[in-house]
């Protein structure tokens, strides 16, 4: 009978040193009775057996550590109940420092009284340098986003600022070369008056791009709320601000707009459609403009399109129109700066949606732009 009891301890005992985590157990003072191979060579130890009636205050680990240990030990053993994978620091044989994934349970004798404590722990130590990498490199990130915001606010404040101080200068160039222009013309020759044609042009097309550019900042300044909105209500108002644009041009609209209301913001989503249908009046060389626009109802969005019989965009050039101040065409042909696209953009962004475009087979181009419904500020 003892040779087989002793056959089961060594066979126990092979089991224990070939698997990969490490195991000890300890009586109710916290002193060792063993260990499997892996633990005793973190110990500093020649086999298990060495470990057997030593304490933690006799292994390599620090004092704080074997206090702990032995609190550890205590908790689990004083109230019966194991405590599972809890992270821990330890300092092995060769002075380097490893996390450890530890659990302790209580070891129980035949009438179910605590007699000591089984644990076993794995080493962690490889993943939770990566976890801590990652935590310090997350840090690192949302501190400079936290910088980059910063500078984009200072960067906004100062187009904003730099925009508004810019209008005055500009107002007293176009005065007086309006006073020049009327009170010296008939004293001016020829390259004098071409001249001051130059200054004036200059100083329109100025002012326009200063309006543009406050616009655009205005567009991140703005505080808005998201709010039920009739879009038809919008158009009508679009409509009436472009009338006499749409007189002068011949244009003809066809418009199917929602019933009901989509939350939005409503001044930007005006400013878009304006865009979007003055851009397709202007830049269209046909005797009739012909503006349509048209939606659908989607299970996470709204998707709309606006349609013209316009001079077209070609295709390569998707990223290039959507970039503040891009032009493709000639000043003189199609005055303009370059910016109504991109703020059309911006807008579309703020509404957590897309927008593209596509040239239509007949010639012109379609806008497409999505609205998404999951808006709840």
């Amino acid at each position: 009978m003892d040779t087989e009891l002793v056959q089961k301890e060594i066979f126990l005992q092979l089991v224990l040193d070939h698997i990969p985590s490490y195991v000890f157990w300890k009586d109710r003072q916290s002193i060792y009775l063993g260990c499997n191979e892996n633990y005793a060579k973190t110990a500093g130890l020649n086999n298990p057996d060495e470990i057997v009636g030593k304490s933690d205050y006799d292994l390599p680990w620090s004092t704080e550590e074997s206090n702990f240990f032995r609190v550890t030990d205590k908790e689990v053993m004083d109230t019966g109940i194991p405590r599972i994978n809890f992270e821990q620091l330890q300092t092995i044989n060769d002075g380097s420092t490893r996390w450890l994934k530890t659990s302790k349970i209580p070891l129980h004798n035949e009438r179910g009284e605590v007699i000591g404590i089984l644990g076993t722990y794995e080493d962690i130590t490889e993943r939770k340098s990566i976890e801590l990498e990652l935590v310090e490199k997350n840090k690192k990130l949302q501190q400079l986003n936290a910088q980059l915001e910063m500078a984009n606010a200072d960067l906004e404040q100062f187009a904003y600022a730099a925009s508004h101080d810019l209008q005055e200068p500009l107002r007293m160039i176009g005065r007086f070369a309006g006073l020049l222009d009327k009170k010296y013309t008939n004293i001016l020759d020829n390259v004098g008056i071409e001249y001051l044609k130059y200054i004036k042009e200059g100083t329109r097309r100025m002012s326009t791009l200063i309006s543009q550019i406050l616009s655009y900042t205005k567009l991140e300044k703005l505080e808005e709320n998201y709010i039920g909105t009739n879009f038809r209500g919008l158009l009508d108002e679009i409509l009436e601000a472009l009338e006499v644009f749409i007189l002068n041009k011949n244009a003809q609209l066809n418009v199917s707009l929602p019933t009901q209301q989509i939350r939005c913001q409503p001044a930007r989503i005006k400013m878009l459609f304006h865009n979007l249908i003055a851009n397709g009046i202007k830049f269209n060389e046909s005797e009739t403009p012909r503006i349509v626009i048209n939606y659908e109802e989607r299970e996470n969005e709204w998707y709309f399109t606006v349609s013209d019989n316009g001079i077209g965009i070609e295709k390569n050039y998707h990223d290039y129109v959507f970039k503040p101040f891009k032009r493709l065409n000639n000043r003189g042909k199609f005055p303009g700066n370059g910016i109504g696209l991109s703020i059309c953009k911006r807008i579309i962004s703020l509404h957590k949606g897309h927008i593209w475009y596509t040239n239509n087979q007949t010639g012109g181009t379609t806008f497409h732009f999505t609205i998404s419904k999951e808006i709840i500020h």
